[in-house]
């Protein structure tokens, strides 16, 4: 089973188990549907503020503004090759961001957070749809569908 450790903001009426259980849904889903090469040992989680986003984003990728998720790959030559699996890297959420879009989808915070952990996992499995030609968002949409987020 993938251990999945969430930090940071606490997400009203999503609790971390909840968060976890999600992202090991997720993971199965894209399991299933042929795009894990690997069993994934380890995710990690971490809900933040704007602030912190920010930082990060400028520390990172030279934007000076908020986002709603970062993803850090896991570097696999980092991996301990005694583990089952390898670990999938970091997403970073700002919880301000989320509750931003959520209100503006007018769906909620709990729901926008899948959104973004989905979203998250698929740059972390190396999908970029700032340079692909909609794969990602094709397959963000049949992994909802098979997570049942739509």
């Amino acid at each position: 089973m993938t251990n999945v450790e969430v930090t940071g903001t606490s997400v009203s009426r999503f609790s971390r188990r909840e968060i976890a259980e999600f992202v090991r849904k997720v993971l199965i889903a894209l399991d299933n549907l042929g795009h894990i090469n690997a069993e994934i040992s380890e995710v990690s989680i971490a809900m933040v503020d704007d602030e912190a986003m920010r930082t990060l984003n400028r520390k990172f990728r030279r934007k000076n503004k908020t986002t709603d998720v970062l993803t850090f790959p896991a570097d696999e030559s980092d991996a301990d090759p005694q583990a089952q699996g390898r670990p999938l890297g970091d997403i970073v959420i700002s919880i301000d961001q989320a509750r931003r879009q959520a209100a503006d989808q007018k769906h909620s915070l709990a729901t926008e957070i899948r959104y973004l952990i989905l979203h998250g996992t698929l740059h972390a499995l190396g999908h970029d749809h700032e340079t692909d030609d909609g794969e990602m968002n094709a397959l963000e949409v049949e992994v909802r569908a098979a997570v049942g987020l739509e």
